[in-house]
C-alpha cells in the first residue's frame, strides 16, 4: 500500500497525478482538515473514477467528517482515525518473593558431646529410680545448641514478616499508587483573520470597536564638533592681525582716523586701522589732562611671518608727524599678531564640506537612535517609518588647524512614535472572540506581519497595515469531563469522549500495562488540550 499525504491546498489534479505516478495497487490518502478537496463532491467523483481506470483501491483517511462523507457518497473506502491509543508505556516486572528475598534452608550445625561430660556411675545412680534411664547434665555445649536453634527460628520468622510487608506495600502502590491516565485532546479550530489598518495615537486608548491603540512619542537631541582633513593646496599671502588700543591725550575734542590710517611699531613695522573710528575725546581733571582711549583691530600692512610680533608697547601715526597730535596720539597692543603667512596651505575642499556634512550627519543619527532606543522599554513596538532624525543646525569652519583639519558642527533630533504590542494583540484577540463566538474562546495561536507605517510626528500620531490570523479553539469543559471519566472501562471511556463535540483527535495512555480503568482519583487524570 502507498500512503499520499494531500496538502490543505492541493489541487484535485495534483491528487490525481500522484495516483497516477505511485505503482502501488492500493493507495492510501491521507486529507486534512480544511482540504480543498472538501469543497465539492466532484472532486471524490473523480478520484473514483480514475481509480476504476487505473484499477487501484483508494482508502481515505481523515479527521474532517465532511471528507469521510464525501468519500462514502463517492463510492470510496473511508474512515477517521479518531480515537488513538498509545502501545503501553511501561511494564512494572514485579519479582516473586523467592527472587525477592532469597531464604536459605535452615540448617543444624551438629555439636558433638564435650568431652569434659561426666561419667555416669553406679553410685549416681537413685536407689528409689525405677527408670533406668540416663539423663546428661546441662553444661556449656548444649546451651549453645539451644541458643542457635532459637536464632534460627526468629530469623526465619522475620523473612516472613518482612516479606509479606513488602508484598502488601507492592499490591498496594500497585492498585493505588501507580495507576494514571493522560488524555490528549485535539480540539476543533477556527481561523480569524484581519487585514486592515490600526490607529495609534497618544491621546487614544485602547478600543477594538475602532481598532485603536495609546502610542508613546520618545525624542532626544545631540550635537556634534567633530574635526575632518583638509585635502586643498593653495598659495596664500596672509597679513598678520590684531587688536590695539588708541589714545588721545590733545584735547577734549574727538578724533575722527580712517580706514587704513597707519600704526608703526619702534621697529618700523606698519599696521593699518581695519575700520574707520573715531578716538572720544581727553578729560580735563583738576587742569589735567586725562587720556581717553578706543580698541580697534589692525592689519599688517605686509603679509608674512615677520609681521606676527609680539605686544608692543607704544604705536605711533605717521601721518600726525610734524604735528602737536604725534606725540598726544599713541596706541599699544595687549595681545600678538598673528595669521601673517606667505607659502602653501591646505584648505577643505567642497567635496571635502560635502562628505564632512555626510558623515557628521550618519553619526548623529547613528547616536541619536543608540540614545533614544535605549529609552524605549521592550513592550513597546518600533515600526519601519515611525522614527524620523532631523538636523537642527550645522557650521563650517573651513580655517585649518596646524594638523591640517577643519571643523564642523551639527545638531540634530530623533523623533520615534510606538505602540504596546500587547495592547494590538488584546483588541485582536477581543475583536476575534466577538465574531467568532462564545464556542470558540481559546486563543492557539496569533500571527501578526506589520506593514510600513505612517506617521504624524508633530501630534504623536501613527497608521499602520496589520495583516492578523488567530487561531482559536473550541472551548472543551475538563472538568467535566473528567468527573465522567473517573473509574471507567476502557470501553465506557472510548464513549464518553466520542460524545464530546468537535474534537479532531483524541490519544489515551493508560499506565501501568495491566491498568484497564480510568483512575477513580481525578488527580491522577491528566487532560491536556491542544
Amino acid at each position: 500500500m502507498k500512503k499520499i499525504n494531500v496538502e490543505k491546498h492541493d489541487e484535485i489534479s495534483l491528487v490525481v497525478e500522484k495516483i497516477i505516478d505511485a505503482e502501488a495497487g492500493e493507495i492510501l490518502l491521507i486529507i486534512p482538515r480544511f482540504s480543498h478537496l472538501a469543497e465539492s463532491v466532484s472532486n471524490f467523483h473523480l478520484l473514483k473514477r480514475e481509480a476504476d481506470v487505473l484499477n487501484k483501491k483508494i482508502l481515505v483517511e481523515s479527521v474532517d467528517n465532511r471528507i469521510i462523507e464525501l468519500s462514502r457518497l463517492s463510492g470510496l473506502e473511508a474512515n477517521n482515525p479518531f480515537l488513538v491509543r498509545n502501545p503501553k508505556q511501561f511494564s512494572d516486572i514485579i519479582a516473586s518473593p523467592n527472587k525477592l528475598f532469597k531464604v536459605k534452608p535452615r540448617v543444624e550445625k551438629e555439636v558433638g558431646v564435650p568431652e569434659n561430660i561426666s561419667k555416669i556411675s553406679k553410685d549416681n545412680t537413685s536407689s528409689d529410680n525405677k527408670s533406668k534411664e540416663r539423663t546428661l547434665p546441662e553444661n556449656d555445649g548444649f546451651k549453645k545448641v539451644k541458643f542457635y536453634r532459637k536464632i534460627f527460628k526468629g530469623a526465619g520468622v522475620i523473612r516472613l514478616v518482612v516479606f509479606a510487608f513488602i508484598a502488601g506495600s507492592v499490591f498496594f502502590a500497585a492498585i493505588k499508587i501507580l495507576p494514571k491516565a493522560e488524555i490528549t485532546l485535539i480540539s476543533e479550530k477556527s481561523e480569524w483573520t484581519y487585514n486592515d489598518s490600526i490607529i495609534a495615537d497618544k491621546s487614544a486608548k485602547v478600543d477594538s470597536a475602532n481598532m485603536n491603540v495609546p502610542a508613546q512619542v520618545f525624542t532626544q537631541k545631540k550635537n556634534f564638533d567633530l574635526k575632518f582633513p583638509a585635502t586643498g593646496k593653495k598659495q596664500v599671502s596672509d597679513k598678520a592681525q590684531g587688536r590695539i588700543i588708541i589714545y588721545n591725550s590733545y584735547s577734549s575734542d574727538p578724533q575722527p582716523l580712517v580706514k587704513d590710517t597707519r600704526f608703526m611699531s619702534a621697529d618700523g613695522k606698519i599696521f593699518r586701522l581695519a575700520k574707520s573710528i573715531t578716538v572720544p575725546g581727553a578729560k580735563i581733571t583738576e587742569g589735567k589732562i586725562v587720556p581717553s582711549s578706543i580698541e580697534s583691530g589692525v592689519v599688517a600692512d605686509q603679509p608674512g611671518q615677520d609681521y606676527n610680533i609680539g605686544l608692543v608697547k607704544q604705536f605711533t601715526i605717521p601721518g600726525f608727524k610734524n604735528t602737536p597730535k604725534y606725540q598726544a596720539f599713541y596706541a599699544e597692543s595687549k595681545e600678538s599678531m598673528s595669521g601673517g603667512f606667505v607659502g602653501e596651505v591646505a584648505y577643505p575642499t567642497d567635496s571635502d564640506i560635502k562628505a564632512a556634512k555626510n558623515s557628521i550627519s550618519q553619526t548623529l543619527e547613528s547616536g541619536l537612535k543608540t540614545a533614544v532606543y535605549s529609552q524605549i522599554p521592550p513592550e513597546f513596538k518600533v515600526l519601519d517609518g515611525a522614527s524620523q532624525f532631523s538636523i537642527a543646525s550645522q557650521t563650517v569652519n573651513s580655517q585649518v588647524d596646524k594638523d591640517n583639519n577643519f571643523s564642523v558642527f551639527a545638531e540634530g533630533q530623533m523623533t520615534v512614535v510606538v505602540f504596546k504590542e500587547e495592547d494590538l494583540k488584546n483588541i485582536l484577540t477581543q475583536r476575534a472572540l466577538n465574531e467568532k463566538g462564545p464556542d470558540f474562546g481559546v486563543i492557539k495561536n496569533i500571527e501578526l506581519n506589520y506593514g510600513l507605517a505612517r506617521t504624524d510626528f508633530q501630534n504623536g500620531k501613527l497608521s499602520f497595515l496589520a495583516d492578523v490570523k488567530i487561531l482559536l479553539g473550541r472551548n472543551v469543559d475538563v472538568a467535566s469531563l473528567k468527573d465522567k471519566l473517573l473509574g471507567q472501562s476502557e470501553a465506557d471511556m472510548k464513549k464518553t469522549i466520542l460524545s464530546t463535540a468537535s474534537l479532531e483527535s483524541v490519544t489515551v495512555s493508560l499506565w501501568p500495562f495491566w491498568v484497564k480503568n480510568v483512575p477513580a482519583n481525578p488527580n491522577k487524570i491528566k487532560v491536556v488540550i491542544d
